[in-house]
């Protein structure tokens, strides 16, 4: 598991919540969209999502599917439920990150700061910075005049991210799609549905209760 991919994937996620903005706005630069996507995340607290994702590795011959929810909530918290097809959590309050498999009877504990690495995008999540600051971006071709696609380069090389690309509705500002690029070949494309901000979870959703009888693994 890498939890690299997911913190990725957070950024997409929280960043979907809307933002009004009239229908020319096809026609911002990218400087104007990157500045809405970001004054409307520093705005914005919690979020929920229902997700899938498909992880296309090179060392499988076949894209493997996924789905489930997810909750984030300033500041570094997140809850990844996997509902299809196997029950997988991954869980962090800020502090400690975990992630259980109940049918492997395992839950793997990393410190969060770990997990996120050092100049990252959980940065940006934290409210600590902002994308320009650690990424090259460039617009791409829109796929269509409802969508702008933005591209993502780490400043800094990172060990698991070559590329990010983000998907975003050219009207609402919601990212609907984020692909994950890392430098083995592999790509992770999440697409996010029935969005929901300023929810307030409690912060109990995001702590976890390590179940009686499971293997407990602890990352350095």
């Amino acid at each position: 598991m890498k939890f690299f991919h997911l913190i990725i994937l957070i950024l997409g996620s929280f960043l979907c919540s809307s933002f009004s903005m009239p229908a020319q706005a096809a026609d911002l630069a990218l400087e104007q969209i990157i500045d809405s996507v970001q004054a409307e995340y520093e705005r914005t607290s919690d979020i929920y999502a229902s997700f899938s994702q498909v992880s296309k590795l090179r060392s499988l011959p076949t894209p493997k599917k996924s789905q489930g929810i997810v909750y984030f909530k300033k500041p570094g918290k997140m809850r990844w439920e996997y509902t299809n097809p196997d029950q997988q959590l991954l869980v962090s309050n800020g502090k400690t990150m975990w992630f259980y498999v109940a049918e492997d009877a395992q839950v793997i504990i990393q410190n969060a700061d770990d997990a996120y690495g050092s100049r990252t995008p959980v940065t940006f999540l934290a409210g600590m910075g902002k994308l320009q600051n650690d990424f090259h971006m460039k617009l791409l071709s829109a796929a269509s005049d409802a969508e702008y696609s933005l591209e993502l380069l780490p400043k800094q090389p990172q060990p698991e991210l070559a590329k990010l690309i983000l998907t975003v509705d050219a009207v609402t500002f919601r990212v609907i799609h984020t692909a994950v690029y890392d430098p083995y070949g592999n790509i992770t494309d999440v697409y996010l549905d029935n969005i929901t901000t300023e929810m307030n979870p409690p912060d109990e959703l995001f702590n976890f209760e390590i179940p009686e009888g499971v293997d407990v693994i602890r990352q350095n």
